[in-house]
């Protein structure tokens, strides 16, 4: 019994049509940038150890950055912006240090993105299938 399977050729351009669609316009820059909204917001809570405070300067140099082009795709970041004023005590909150007065760690970018994860991923799925749907 042979099976004769046509069409697979068509069905490959028509994914890389998808793809370059995608790619050219703004589709994977909102889906980074869906995805990349949990994880921000989990960051800016874990900032702060009293949940009601909101404001300071560490939590204000929390931010997303713009999706940039490298190396054949394209990534967006989350971080400490370092030209923010307070973003200099970013790394010790973290990771905790010594000296004269030693404070433990508080750690709240991986935990953010660990909690989050999942939550970021699905984002990217959802808009990049909304794109995919407007352009079928």
């Amino acid at each position: 019994m042979a099976l004769d399977l046509q069409g697979f050729s068509e069905l490959q351009s028509d994914l890389v049509a998808m793809a370059l669609s995608l790619e050219n316009g703004s589709g994977v820059d909102r889906a980074l940038q869906a995805g990349a909204a949990p994880i921000e917001q989990q960051m800016l809570s874990n900032a702060s150890s009293d949940p009601k405070i909101i404001t300071g300067a560490l939590h204000g140099s929390i931010h997303t950055d713009k999706v940039r082009q490298r190396r054949g795709g394209k990534q967006i970041s989350i971080g400490v912006k370092h030209s923010e004023a307070g973003a200099y005590y970013a790394n010790p909150v973290e990771y905790g240090h010594g000296g004269p007065a030693p404070a433990p760690a508080h750690p709240f970018v991986r935990p953010a993105f660990d909690a989050r994860a999942e939550e970021a991923y699905g984002e990217i799925k959802r808009v990049l299938a909304d794109e995919l749907k407007k352009r079928s």
